[in-house]
């Protein structure tokens, strides 16, 4: 008898939201997780910094890069389009977490004392302005805790202050 309740697909999307929320913990902010049946807006969930909180999307493949091309695109539904031209708060972005094909070697306990994620996650900030049919993921954008400073920094452009 199967023990696991989750799709692949499911998997896929836990994991790419417990990653990012990681991350936020390795920097030092919250996440607030949309409920999955609640996901009305086209977001996942939110990092929550002091001044503003940053709606994200998140989304985990097994898809990779190639040499000719250093970014992945993600198809934007329509709905998506909808609701992210409408949103008027500050930034927002999309991560794609990239995973092995299967979820057995996500997550490697073999060496004491660690535990090994073979994940990585990228991001591309939201231009709400011109949203086309994909959304491009660049390489170069790796989403570790120095980009959640850089977020910030975003926040705080968008409030007009300065970064200190």
């Amino acid at each position: 008898m199967e023990a696991s309740t989750f799709d692949l697909n499911r998997r896929k999307g836990r994991y790419g939201v417990a990653y990012i929320k990681n991350v936020c913990a390795q920097f030092g902010v919250g996440l607030d997780e949309t409920s999955p049946d609640e996901d009305v807006n086209a977001w996942d969930c939110s990092i929550k910094y002091l001044i503003n909180s940053v709606p994200v999307q998140v989304k985990c493949t097994s898809s990779d890069f190639t040499a000719s091309d250093p970014h992945l695109s993600w198809p934007i539904k329509p709905e998506w389009r909808a609701k992210w031209s409408s949103y008027r708060g500050g930034p927002a972005y999309f991560v794609v977490v990239r995973v092995p094909n299967s979820s057995d070697e996500w997550i490697q306990h073999e060496v004491d004392d660690q535990t090994l994620h073979q994940a990585a996650a990228y991001w591309a900030r939201i231009d709400r302005a011109d949203l086309g049919a994909s959304i491009r993921v660049n390489r170069a954008n790796r989403f570790t805790a120095a980009t959640l400073q850089l977020w910030h920094e975003d926040i705080l452009a968008d409030f007009g202050l300065v970064p200190s």
